[in-house]
């Protein structure tokens, strides 16, 4: 069996793609040797670096919670609305800085609101960056706590998390790729799962627009080049008609791509 270390970003409900593979890799009895995560998927991650058998129930039980505290970031079915979607979250909660959501970026909420996590029991590494100077800060499962916090803190729904005197936010907001930093000298085989939705090409007309699109265009412009690098780059982004929000039905066609997928790698 090939040793491997895999890179998991995370936005929205395609996230789920994370957990998906994480699922099946976790069915064939492949663990890989260390996990990168950022952004929603950490969460995912820590379910499954906890090594048990209630991977999947805690999945399950993450839906309701996630689907409401980032139900402005969910995908549609419906319609290609993401842009307009995501324009309207980004200028509400720029805008507003209300009682709400200073309550929302509090550091308890990960922990209180996601429910019981464990401590992880593998290599898992969270990525971040600090604010100051874009350089990315990995904390490991010793500290996983702050390193959770630090991994999902996707401005603004979330106060920047302080540090040994830094301020982090997400990698995934930043360059969309946990690990960034350590591509070069990770010895391991490299595999990259991708679930940062693209953009559609809609014109931008609003300034709110325009500031997201070029966010966007950047991230998926560094996506692009850093995956490159990679041994395998497994992307979810051309699934979002089918993994569209945290229900059971997305996580059951999550779970089917990824055994698509995974059969494909020479990972056994």
């Amino acid at each position: 069996m090939l040793n491997f270390a895999i890179y998991l970003n995370g936005f929205d409900a395609l996230s789920l793609g994370s957990a998906a593979i994480l699922k099946v890799l976790k069915e064939r009895k492949i663990i890989p040797e260390r996990i990168y995560t950022c952004g929603i998927s950490s969460v995912f991650a820590t379910d499954y670096a906890t090594q048990d058998d209630y991977f999947e129930k805690r999945v399950a039980n993450r839906f309701n919670v996630l689907s409401k505290e980032f139900k402005p970031l969910m995908n549609t079915v419906k319609k290609d609305s993401t842009l307009a979607k995501l324009t309207d979250f980004y200028k509400i909660m720029s805008t507003a800085t209300s009682k709400k959501i200073k309550g929302v970026a509090k550091e308890k909420f990960v922990i209180s609101r996601l429910g019981t996590l464990s401590k992880p029991k593998m290599d898992i590494i969270y990525s971040s960056v600090n604010i100051l100077d874009t350089a990315e800060v990995l904390i490991s499962h010793k500290e996983w706590k702050v390193g959770l916090r630090a991994s999902i803190a996707i401005v603004p729904i979330f106060a920047p998390v302080e540090y040994k005197g830094q301020k982090l936010v997400s990698t995934t907001i930043v360059t969309g790729v946990p690990g960034f930093s350590t591509i070069e000298n990770e010895k391991l085989l490299k595999v990259f799962v991708n679930t940062m939705p693209r953009i559609p090409d809609a014109f931008p007309k609003r300034t709110w627009e325009i500031m997201l699109k070029a966010d966007y265009a950047r991230t998926i412009f560094l996506i692009d080049r850093f995956s490159k690098k990679f041994d395998f780059f497994l992307d979810f982004s051309e699934y979002r008609k089918k993994i569209s929000d945290f229900s059971p039905s997305s996580w059951i066609h999550a779970k089917e791509i990824a055994r698509s997928i995974i059969s494909k790698l020479p990972l056994n």
